[in-house]
């Protein structure tokens, strides 16, 4: 095999590891509600269509990550990503799963929400980042939360938190 192609196979294969890592940190920056970690994966114009939300990336971020008492967790999690490099410019699709343990009057519910993204990524100066991103929802479940947290694993395990006080950052 002469260099050309594989320098070629070598930096797609680095693209799709970089694009994999900016999805990664996305979700890290939606549950841990890390604003300046999402807002550090998009280009300044950039996009989000998420249904409830339409338009300029920077305001998502503030939405998703500001303080909401009637949240008490949200997961995220991505897979089945397939990208599609083209120079400096990428689309890509992965499947997500998003669940999320909400606090009511009453009794807590739990809800799952599973879907695709569909992404636009733009390179600049050797960075990937979002340019535009689509949400499209394919499933969700609803219901009274099952959780547990005084006896068995719930009693003793460490427990994730939807901030900064998240064992994630001092692990």
């Amino acid at each position: 095999m002469n260099p050309d192609p594989l320098q070629r196979q070598l930096a797609s294969l680095q693209a799709k590891q970089d694009l994999h890592e900016l999805l990664a940190n996305y979700c890290t920056g939606v549950d841990r509600r890390d604003r300046a970690l999402l807002e550090s994966l998009w280009w300044p114009e950039a996009t989000m269509d998420f249904g409830l939300f339409r338009g300029p990336a920077a305001q998502f971020c503030e939405l998703i990550t500001a303080d909401n008492p009637a949240v008490e967790m949200t997961y995220h999690f991505t897979s089945n990503e397939l990208f599609e490099i083209n120079g400096d410019q990428a689309t890509g699709r992965a499947y997500v799963i998003g669940m999320s343990a909400l606090r009511g009057e009453g009794e807590g519910t739990q809800h799952v929400a599973a879907g695709r993204y569909l992404d636009h990524y733009e390179r600049r100066d050797g960075v990937w980042k979002f340019s535009k991103r689509l949400f499209v929802l394919d499933l969700n479940f609803n219901g009274a939360s099952t959780a547990v947290w005084d006896s068995g694993i719930g009693a003793v395990v460490t427990r994730g938190q939807p901030d900064g006080d998240d064992i994630h950052y001092r692990f």
